[in-house]
C-alpha cells in the first residue's frame, strides 16, 4: 500500500569503544545515519559470506586475479641465449625493445597461461559481462572479470582460473545476490 512504512526491528549492539568511535567518525564523514550504516554493513556481510552458505541462486560480482607476465621473445633470441634451458630463467630486460610482428615465438608458462585464461573465459561467456586487464608492473598484471549469473557456474570459472600456474592471487567478491 502507498504510504505504508516497512516494519522496522530495533536491537542493541555492543562493540569495543575504539571500533564505535572509528565507525562514528567514518559514517559522519559520509553523512550516513547510524541505522543506515549498520543496515549496509549487515547486507554487505551477508553477501560477502554467501560462499559459506552455498545458497543456490544468481549473483553479481567480480573475480580479480594477479598474474605474473613474462614477455615474448623471438625463437631465434631464445635459442641464441648461452644459458637457455627449458625451464626458461627470468629475463629482466627493462629496455622494452621488441619487434611486434607475427613470427615464431617461444611461449613460456606465463604466456601459455594467458592464452588458457582467455580460452577458459570464452567457455564462461554466459556469466562474464566485462573484463579489464591492467598492467601493474612490467612483469605483473591484474585482471578484473565482472560476472553475473548462477553462483555455482561463476565459482567453477574461478576454480578453473585458479589452476593456472602464473596466478599469484585470485579472489571472488559477491556484490549482490538476485532473489
Amino acid at each position: 500500500m502507498e504510504g505504508e512504512k516497512e516494519e522496522q526491528k530495533r536491537f542493541t549492539v555492543s562493540v569495543p569503544s575504539d571500533l564505535y568511535e572509528e565507525f562514528e567518525t567514518f559514517r559522519n564523514k559520509l553523512g550516513v545515519s547510524r541505522s543506515d550504516g549498520i543496515r549496509k554493513a549487515m547486507h554487505s556481510f551477508m553477501i560477502q559470506n554467501e560462499e559459506v552458505l552455498k545458497t543456490p541462486g544468481d549473483v553479481v560480482g567480480c573475480i580479480t586475479l594477479i598474474m605474473v607476465h613474462e614477455h615474448m621473445k623471438q625463437i631465434d633470441q631464445v635459442l641464441d641465449e648461452p644459458d637457455y634451458d627449458h625451464d626458461h630463467k627470468h629475463h629482466h630486460d627493462h629496455d622494452h625493445d621488441h619487434e611486434f610482428s607475427s613470427q615464431p615465438i617461444y611461449a613460456n608458462v606465463q604466456q601459455t597461461d594467458t592464452l588458457l585464461s582467455k580460452d577458459i573465459q570464452h567457455h564462461y561467456g554466459d556469466v562474464i559481462i566485462a573484463n579489464m586487464h591492467i598492467h601493474l608492473e612490467y612483469e605483473k598484471c591484474m585482471e578484473i572479470i565482472a560476472v553475473s549469473g548462477p553462483y555455482e557456474r561463476i565459482n567453477n570459472l574461478k576454480q578453473s582460473l585458479q589452476k593456472l600456474k602464473s596466478i599469484i592471487s585470485i579472489g571472488f567478491f559477491v556484490a549482490d545476490k538476485e532473489k
